[in-house]
């Protein structure tokens, strides 16, 4: 059964709520204070938040922030009530994640339609894979297609993506559009490889996908970035807001590759590296701060076998 949460510091109201929400045959959960009510979010995960903007402590507001700021409860709706109709107050409530606003005094027949919409929507998106759980299915894949000494290649220029993406304050969703790329960018060469294709002729896998807009102006980007990308190609990665991942991918692939040839050797590929990247202009806050990140973890592990 469909669960609502309920949030309203005012014991009437929240027994009002409470009684029309039930008799359209949905659970509700009640909550008076705010950080009760990010608590009962995380615990019991309803499908839907009514959230009262005027809470005692702990404003909706800031309830709304923590909740859309949770990876475990940032996907749940959240309909923010409010005796305030200003626009300005609209304005940041969307803009911390609000999905809609309700007037006091409620007309409970435009709440009823509201949640019957919201509830849709959530379905649809329940029934949605995470880009993540795509991201730990390719990792279980290429560990089962790959030989060993490749799946530590491969594991390695992942491990280097996350600390670059972290270290460079990307955000979680572009984060996880680089992890992705690194997966996608192993699949194809292994394609490459066993069937003697070129890596365009194996990037058709992605025409279905949504992702496949992005994924493929990244992996042109890299396939083309010696050789020189087109005016285009770079208008379009400039409109995906692609510049800081392109640079990041670009660099990996290039590392990753570097680090196959010298057999697994860090010192010598970042040699190399950084060799290329004066003659070819990498982007060098990228390069720099990936030779820091390598030789941070060949110092520690140098440590760990004194």
């Amino acid at each position: 059964m469909k669960t609502v949460l309920i949030v309203d510091d005012n014991l009437k109201n929240l027994d009002l709520f409470k009684d029309f929400v039930e008799s359209w045959g949905y659970m509700t959960i009640t909550a008076q204070q705010g950080k009760d009510a990010i608590c009962f979010a995380e615990q019991y995960l309803p499908d839907i938040i009514l959230l009262d903007v005027m809470l005692p402590g702990m404003s909706g507001y800031e309830v709304c922030r923590e909740l859309k700021e949770n990876p475990k409860t940032q996907h749940i709706p959240v309909v923010m009530i409010t005796v305030l109709n200003d626009i300005a107050d609209r304005i940041h409530g969307y803009k911390i994640g609000a999905d809609q606003f309700l007037v006091k005094p409620v007309d409970y027949n435009e709440l009823h339609a509201i949640l019957g919409s919201l509830f849709g929507k959530k379905s649809m998106y329940d029934e949605m894979e995470s880009r993540w759980t795509v991201i730990e299915s390719l990792n279980i894949l290429l560990k089962q297609i790959l030989p060993p000494e490749s799946v530590i290649m491969a594991d390695r220029k992942f491990h280097y993506c996350r600390k670059l993406c972290d270290y460079l304050n990307l955000s979680k969703n572009e984060t996880e559009q680089g992890l992705l790329l690194v997966r996608i960018q192993d699949i194809i060469a292994t394609l490459c490889k066993q069937k003697g294709s070129t890596p365009e002729e194996e990037m058709d896998f992605l025409e279905p996908l949504k992702m496949e807009k992005w994924a493929k102006y990244l992996l042109l980007y890299i396939r083309n970035y010696l050789s020189g990308v087109d005016e285009n190609l770079q208008r379009k990665i400039r409109e995906c807001h692609l510049e800081k991942l392109a640079g990041i991918s670009f660099v990996l692939d290039r590392y990753g590759s570097i680090l196959v040839s010298e057999n697994g050797d860090d010192n010598k590929a970042l040699l190399k590296l950084r060799q290329e990247s004066s003659q070819y202009a990498y982007p060098d806050d990228v390069v720099r701060l990936l030779e820091q990140i390598v030789n941070d973890e060949l110092f520690m592990k140098s440590l760990k076998y004194k």
